[in-house]
């Protein structure tokens, strides 16, 4: 009577544990980052007593809990966090790099317009060359051009500086993260095996390395008690977390003067360079090189305007008679400047004699060798990346959202499956109550014969 006693009681102790994991499921199913929980049921076996009298034998005892096991899979995984380092990668890139085309203005007051009005200038004064107004013109063109470069150089530094924070603030929360795992590590070797407070270290585990991979590309290998040994993507010299430490590594930035970026991993040992393959700070070391050849680009397209239109003036006559002077200052995009407001500077005249013969000549520098040229190549190569890295962002998407729904399919809730699930446990769990009673009742009817 003791043994149908126990085994009632088993039953309900077990299934009321089963009851509970399915409701804990439910009230979870929209969590981010919590996996499906199931409760690991098993006969209990009763040994019987060795005596010699007696033959040793093992009856069924009941059911037992054998823990609570998170519903998990590996691969899956690995893959969604693959593809979440390469939409990372996609989306910063996007973005970024449609920022420092803003910058790049090509409009009607942009750069290149503003260029081609110098010229146009030039045209106006060959026609009356005694115009103040046309000399004027000219002076002013070139002011708006010297403006619009020194703006666009500054429009990119921006951009060479947003990135810069943006890593340094993806960095500072990827260290942060870094650190929680190696606690998270530490937590999961001491939780005990099957229990509920494991299953829970094991999903934020899992919800660090999720946001370790949006920054990072990572290589992860999952220890036989769950912890978590971190190294980088494609470079396991680059040892992130070591799930045997109770400390991580500690990823640091260094950026150049001209912006570009590059990424150092210190704490095991000397530190180590870093060349990230996916994650958000791939793509923003990536748009770090990006804008910086296009600030070497403009400067260069600086330098040859300057030059043309030094070269230009300094080859004609000006109206005191004297040989043209440089009206252009400045090297750089940043620097470039009109060093002149005296009309009488601009030397419209040729060197043979001819009143409007250098003003004339200007037009001759409009080539495939010219500054405007050089702008529209470095404007249409920069759209076609932006394009590019706007179609990579789109399909990284569709890849991460893919991944992430196989992933969902496997450890995510379905509230039909734990509605049947309810049912099932509600039933046994009656069923065991009703074996208890039926002992109870089988136990009174048998003290009722003495009474």
């Amino acid at each position: 009577m003791s043994d149908l006693l126990n085994i009632g009681r088993s039953g309900v102790i077990a299934y009321r544990a089963a009851l509970s994991t399915v409701g804990e499921n439910v009230s979870n199913a929209e969590t981010e980052g919590y996996t499906r929980r199931t409760v690991s049921l098993g006969e209990s076996a009763v040994s019987t007593s060795n005596n010699y009298i007696y033959r040793s034998s093992a009856v069924f005892g009941g059911v037992e809990v054998g823990g609570v096991q998170r519903v998990f899979d590996n691969y899956r995984s690995s893959y969604a966090r693959f593809a979440n380092s390469e939409a990372a990668r996609a989306d910063v890139k996007a973005t970024w790099l449609a920022t420092a085309e803003a910058a790049l203005d090509d409009s009607d007051v942009g750069l290149g317009v503003k260029m081609g009005s110098v010229f146009t200038s030039a045209e106006a004064l060959s026609a009356d060359v005694s115009s103040d107004t046309n000399r004027q013109q000219v002076l002013t063109t070139l002011t708006d051009a010297a403006y619009q470069f020194n703006a666009t150089a500054s429009k990119l530094q921006s951009a060479a500086e947003g990135v810069a924070t943006a890593a340094q603030n993806t960095i500072d929360k990827l260290n942060g993260d870094l650190q929680t795992l190696a606690q998270i590590n530490s937590a999961i070797r001491r939780a005990e095996d099957g229990s509920a407070g494991k299953a829970l270290l094991m999903d934020q585990r899992d919800a660090l390395l999720k946001n370790i991979s949006g920054a990072i590309g990572i290589d992860v290998k999952l220890q036989d008690d769950g912890r978590a040994d971190v190294t980088l993507q494609g470079d396991a010299s680059v040892h992130l977390v070591d799930a045997a430490k109770t400390t991580p590594s500690y990823v640091g930035m260094i950026q150049a003067s001209d912006g570009r970026l590059s990424l150092m991993a210190s704490g095991y040992g000397a530190a180590v360079t870093m060349s990230p393959q996916s994650g958000a700070l791939a793509g923003l070391a990536d748009v770090s090189n990006s804008i910086a050849a296009r600030r070497q680009s403009l400067d260069a397209i600086a330098a040859n305007f300057a030059n043309v239109i030094n070269s230009w003036n300094q080859a004609g006559i000006d109206r005191d008679g004297n040989a043209g002077a440089a009206l252009v200052s400045g090297t750089t995009a940043a620097t470039l400047a009109v060093s002149t407001t005296d009309l009488s500077k601009i030397a419209a005249a040729s060197t043979g004699g001819v009143a409007n013969g250098n003003a004339l000549a200007l037009k001759n520098y409009r080539n495939s060798a010219g500054p405007e040229a050089a702008w529209s190549l470095l404007v249409s190569n920069h759209a076609q990346t932006v394009a590019a890295a706007k179609a990579e962002q789109s399909a990284t998407a569709s890849q991460k959202d893919g991944a992430f729904l196989q992933l969902d399919e496997v450890t995510g809730v379905d509230l039909d499956v734990e509605a049947a699930q309810l049912l099932r446990f509600q039933q046994a769990y009656n069923g065991s109550a009703r074996i208890i009673q039926i002992a109870r009742e089988t136990l009174q009817e048998i003290f009722n014969l003495f009474s």
